[in-house]
């Protein structure tokens, strides 16, 4: 999957250097094509290509999981008369498009989410002048930095919300093209700009696993409404320009592909968890998955020792308590979790003890942990 997407974009992305300025005339009969079921088969195959990714939960988080990703933008745009003599009849669809994006992102807790990408794609345009049609093809390059913010996950959901802005830059170059076809002259000229623009955006993420998949509406508009190009087509003694900015409406497929997966330690071999009686500390609730928490010896360093295992898989085996803290960030499933503590020693000076603060979204729980050969601490964490 990630060798295809790399492929795909390399190959496609190398027609950048091409003509910008594209299109051609025809006459206008009846009648209509495979266009848009060839788009949504495209749409429904790149949407369910996301069942190949890994969605499985991570067992160590990290406050910032870095991630690089690739995406197609299918966009619709359409352009404007701008002038025309009056005995030519003109008309403007909206037309297909499309742009190619790659890039990494970095976020923060499975909220907040920091993107830096390019990419390369070309804005269709449809005109209808009397009999003949007139189609302009004018691509682009571009950079943008975006920032997302996601809404919490709920039970028995696998998306949340996501809600992002870009905030960027088009790059297009000099260009200009001259055709005549059926009776048709057209010029159409573009000059070299950098445009600004802003693109607010909406969609869904999945909530977990490494690699995430995204479906999102964007919409694009750049700061100057200076056309992008112009065009005009000169017909049986008549013309019409037209003109258009390269704003656009645009359904966004991405894939974000995670780094190396962080391996569990392994499980620790003692003491044996059924030699152990566990005393329970009082219920505690979390609407976040990720929650923090914070474990140091602030007595005398006496060689305490200890484990920590969250639903019985170990996120933290023998280690010796410091005046140092470690931090151990966790993420919960929905409903009931446990957080088990257990010695594997008690140093020089019984029982072994440990200070903990807990985090898990609003204030913060400051715990006085002792435990022994024979007894350890279980916190219950039920997130809702």
């Amino acid at each position: 999957m990630r060798s295809v997407l790399l492929l795909a974009l390399v190959g496609l992305t190398s027609a950048a250097a091409a003509q910008s300025i594209t299109g051609g005339t025809s006459v206008i009969k009846g009648g209509g094509g495979n266009g848009g079921g060839l788009v949504t088969g495209a749409i429904g195959a790149l949407a369910g290509a996301g069942k190949y990714m890994n969605n499985e939960p991570v067992a160590l988080g990290r406050d910032i999981e870095t991630r690089f990703f690739g995406g197609l933008h299918i966009t619709l745009q359409a352009a404007k008369v701008s002038d025309k003599t009056s005995a030519l009849r003109t008309f403007c669809y909206p037309w297909l498009g499309f742009r190619l994006e790659g890039g990494s992102s970095f976020t923060y807790r499975d909220r907040l989410r920091f993107g830096v990408g390019g990419g390369w794609g070309v804005n269709g345009y449809m005109m209808a002048l009397d009999s003949v049609s007139s189609s302009v093809y004018h691509s682009t390059k571009n950079a943008e930095v975006r920032l997302a913010w996601h809404t919490l996950p709920k039970r028995n959901e696998p998306s949340q919300w996501s809600f992002g802005v870009g905030f960027g830059a088009t790059f297009q170059r000099a260009d200009e093209r001259n055709t005549v076809k059926d009776g048709v002259s057209t010029r159409t000229v573009a000059l070299r700009d950098v445009r600004p623009y802003i693109a607010p955006e909406i969609g869904r993420f999945t909530s977990s696993g490494k690699d995430r998949f995204e479906l999102a509406l964007r919409y694009m508009t750049h700061f100057d409404p200076a056309p992008a190009w112009t065009s005009t087509s000169s017909f049986h003694g008549n013309w019409a320009s037209t003109q258009a900015s390269d704003d656009n409406l645009a359904l966004v497929i991405r894939y974000h592909l995670g780094v190396r997966k962080r391996v569990p330690p392994p499980a620790p071999a003692a003491p044996s968890l059924e030699e152990i009686a566990m005393d329970t500390l009082p219920k505690l609730t979390a609407k976040r998955q990720r929650i923090t928490l914070t474990l140091w010896d602030d007595a005398e360093v006496d060689g305490d020792t200890i484990s920590v295992l969250l639903n019985d898989l170990p996120v933290l085996v023998a280690h010796c308590l410091s005046h140092e803290p470690m931090k151990l960030r966790l993420d919960l499933g929905f409903g009931y979790n446990k957080l088990e503590l257990i010695a594997h020693n008690e140093g020089r000076i019984p029982p072994n003890t440990a200070r903990a603060i807990l985090r898990r979204g609003k204030g913060k729980e400051e715990l006085l942990i002792k435990t022994g050969r024979r007894r350890g601490k279980m916190m219950v964490m039920i997130r809702g």
